[in-house]
């Protein structure tokens, strides 16, 4: 089965033994690709509604989500880490205070085609690993904000820990 036929977006539900476990807007093949928390069920496990605008799918995801409740709040079944509907912004973001730092440091500073050739690169594995290391054990400064509920950087909740284990498990029968 081919999920290029879903021109416009779509709300699917992954299911397990007929029961869902997973609710998302999608378009294109979003369905199949890797998914933070979840794997993909297969073909056979999956309940599609199609041809939806943006905003109808989002507001199918919300009322599914909201039918079935999440695992991670105590509300229902759900593998889904957040309510569904439009996300916010979400990540680490430089404080005003930071950015103001970084801008007073940068001021007067000239920088060669060489330099910006070197900002473009990828780290390497040894230059990542430099950074972690650096940063074990380090107290917040305050040089970032949080500004979204993600489970990045705090423990895995059972929810989580949950889809891990179902996708570890599908993983090893393959």
């Amino acid at each position: 089965m081919s999920w290029k036929k879903y021109k416009r977006y779509y709300v699917y539900i992954y299911l397990e033994d007929n029961v869902p476990f997973y609710v998302s807007k999608g378009k294109h093949n979003r369905i199949q690709v890797k998914h933070l928390y979840v794997t993909f069920p297969g073909y056979k496990n999956v309940k599609v509604t199609n041809n939806l605008t943006e905003q109808a799918a989002w507001d199918l995801e919300t009322k599914l989500v909201e039918k079935y409740g999440l695992k991670c709040n105590g509300t229902g079944i759900l593998e889904n880490l957040r309510p569904g509907g439009r996300p916010s912004n979400s990540g680490w973001f430089h404080s005003e205070q930071a950015k103001q730092k970084i801008s007073e440091g940068n001021k007067g500073k000239v920088r060669t085609e060489e330099h910006k050739k070197k900002y473009r690169k990828s780290k390497t594995k040894e230059h990542a690993e430099n950074i972690r290391q650096a940063n074990l054990g380090r107290e917040p400064d305050g040089r970032y904000e949080k500004i979204s509920k993600t489970t990045k950087g705090r423990p895995w909740t059972t929810a989580r820990r949950d889809a891990q284990n179902r996708k570890n498990k599908l993983m090893e029968q393959k």
